[in-house]
């Protein structure tokens, strides 16, 4: 697994991932972030844990579930993550936020007419077959 990386070059990196894939047609970024229990370093003096945040864009060479296939994709998987320490909490989160709301700017609405109107025509047709 690759180290994890400082704050700061985990929101450059962060940045970039989001806007190559709000570029693109389609694409996702999934962040996630859990408790980093250290076992060799239990101490009552610090009561949270440090946390691990990771993003990802979600490339993967899993099996297409339609055709059970396994497709080679040329560009390899995005991992990043970081280790925030109890005390950079909060100054962490405000960054984080700053940049996943940025990136966040380059997407599109979903558009929900068209699923709206396919519901609305199949009941019409069936309940004039009926």
């Amino acid at each position: 697994m690759a180290p994890h990386l400082n704050h700061e070059e985990f929101f450059s990196s962060l940045t970039d991932l989001l806007s190559k894939t709000s570029q693109k047609a389609r694409g996702s970024v999934f962040l996630t972030q859990k408790p980093l229990i250290d076992t060799t370093e239990l101490t009552s003096s610090s009561p949270r844990p440090s946390i691990l945040v990771r993003a990802t864009d979600g490339n993967t060479n899993a099996p297409n579930p339609k055709t059970n296939k396994v497709e080679k994709k040329t560009v390899s998987k995005v991992k990043l993550s970081t280790i925030v320490a109890p005390e950079d909490i909060e100054a962490f989160y405000t960054r984080y936020a700053e940049v996943c709301k940025t990136g966040m700017t380059g997407l599109k609405k979903r558009d929900r007419k068209k699923g709206k109107a396919k519901a609305k025509g199949g009941a019409l047709k069936t309940a004039a077959k009926a």
